[in-house]
């Protein structure tokens, strides 16, 4: 199979502009609907077929986006990009990761929300030039505002390197997000699984974190209460309050001013310095708080199927404390978790999910590799590799030139990807990642494709120039110069 003989209807892909109010105009198309399709059949397709789907659907998304987006335009600009003709002609248009904070940090320290909204504006087919955002004193303000009168639903990163990276997602996208990520449960081939959600599997759901928010795990939390929990309540959560934009940029900026030596020149308000301190305060509570946590849902729902989703290292840390209370099997057989994350801020050991699956019982647990800006996942085997599907084009950099790398054989390099299920924003990406892709022999798990093996890491920052401090770096509250900041 060629890509001419590939048919997407083209009509539907002409670059639109989603005016303000328009909330219901955002609609699925046949590119983005690939994501209902099975297990069997998405990895059943031969490379060749892969690639023809993807270069078509791949032309339709440039030709789509780029008269619009003006980030896009002006970087096709520059590389006097006019079309795309092959799967690799994208590779000097994916957005580096910096591309969504690239904002000044001046606009958040100035309330300058108006300035902030006329670059958000440059990365979305949502038009944003009608929403006034004067009124907004913080970034959660200025978020609500961009709910409120459109059809956008943004995400937020973590801000560990001092900087919110914000990803325009619509309601399209973080409906077909959900639907990514509990295709994580169907089967493939003879393998069994079920269908979470609607009128499928129904389960109450553990999350031992914070409940509400615009992290994407708030987001994916949200939707779980709604399409997987028999009812809102059956969600159960370590916290019913929401994670804050706010602190969360603040808490970046405090985290690299401080591994800097630079704490004492942040200025803050009262009442700022009193959300922090709350803030770091509740961060040296939750590791006790996780312990009753899961003690009061093992009290509760002993016995039950149940849905586990959490980081690795909370779920470990929990089993800590439940080996020293003889806590074992707590839920049924029959439940399934999803552990991701890695260790975090602890050292995993190497049987820390035999130990996890004695404590809670649970045996059947999805892994999967993720982040932020892909809409999906990619599901690990049994033979443990990442199975990269059809709608996500893979493609390994150069580390230190950036060109990309030859898409044959067993190589590694930095990360990159072009998501082809966002229809309202550009999904091409360049990752810190270091990854060993599989090209061309087939996978003993009989997935067809493309598939990473091996340990998935951040290249260091004499590699590629990040200043990245770690996700789960904490400010040290015992330090003197924070305990100055914060009064």
């Amino acid at each position: 199979m060629t890509a001419d003989d590939v048919v997407i209807q083209p009509a539907l892909f002409e670059y639109f502009r989603l005016e303000v109010g328009e909330e219901n105009n955002v609609v699925e198309d046949a590119i983005s609907a690939y994501i209902h399709k099975s297990w069997d059949e998405l990895f059943g397709m031969e490379r060749g077929e892969i690639e023809a789907f993807q270069l078509q659907a791949l032309k339709t998304r440039f030709d789509s986006l780029a008269p619009g987006l003006k980030r896009l335009k002006s970087k096709a600009d520059r590389a006097k990009i006019a079309s795309i003709h092959t799967l690799t002609d994208v590779v000097p248009l994916l957005f580096d990761h910096t591309e969504y904070k690239s904002y000044p940090l001046s606009l958040l320290e100035k309330n300058r929300f108006d300035l902030l909204t006329r670059w958000f504006d440059d990365l979305t087919s949502v038009d944003l030039s009608g929403i006034s955002v004067a009124h907004c004193g913080g970034i959660d303000e200025w978020l609500d505002t961009l709910e409120s009168h459109t059809a956008l639903r943004p995400n937020h990163t973590t801000g560990t390197s001092g900087k919110l990276s914000f990803i325009p997602r619509t309601t399209l996208e973080r409906d077909l997000y959900f639907k990514a990520y509990t295709k994580n449960y169907e089967g493939f081939g003879e393998q069994p699984g079920f269908k979470l959600g609607g009128d499928g599997v129904r389960v109450p759901v553990i999350y031992p974190s914070v409940r509400h928010g615009r992290y994407i795990a708030q987001t994916l939390i949200g939707m779980l209460a709604e399409q997987v929990a028999p009812s809102p309540d059956q969600l159960y959560t370590q916290s019913s309050g929401s994670l804050s934009a706010d602190l969360a940029s603040l808490a970046g900026r405090i985290r690299v001013a401080q591994a800097k030596g630079e704490l004492s020149n942040l200025h803050l308000s009262d009442a700022m310095r009193a959300k922090m301190r709350a803030y770091f305060e509740e961060l040296e509570r939750r590791p006790e708080e996780m312990s009753a946590f899961f003690e009061s849902m093992a009290r509760e729902l002993q016995g039950e199927r149940v849905f586990v989703i959490s980081q690795a290292s909370y779920l470990f840390k929990a089993t800590l404390k439940a080996e020293e209370l003889g806590m074992s099997n707590i839920f049924s057989a029959d439940s399934f978790g999803s552990a991701g994350g890695g260790g975090k801020d602890i050292i995993l050991p190497d049987d820390w999910k035999q130990r996890v699956s004695a404590f809670t019982g649970i045996n059947q647990w999805a892994s999967s590799y993720a982040m932020t800006e892909i809409t999906g996942t990619m599901p690990m085997c049994e033979f443990g590799h990442y199975h990269i599907q059809p709608l996500h084009i893979p493609f390994l950099l150069d580390p230190n030139s950036g060109e990309c790398l030859p898409r044959n054989g067993r190589r590694t390099g930095r990360f990159a990807f072009y998501d082809l299920m966002p229809q309202t924003y550009w999904g091409g990406f360049i990752t810190g990642d270091e990854v060993t892709i599989e090209w061309d022999s087939p996978c003993p798990c009989g997935r067809k494709g493309a598939y990473a093996v091996g340990q998935i890491e951040r290249y260091s920052s004499k590699v590629t120039g990040d200043d990245k401090i770690t996700c789960a770096a904490t400010v040290d509250n015992t330090d003197a110069s924070l305990q100055a900041l914060l009064g």
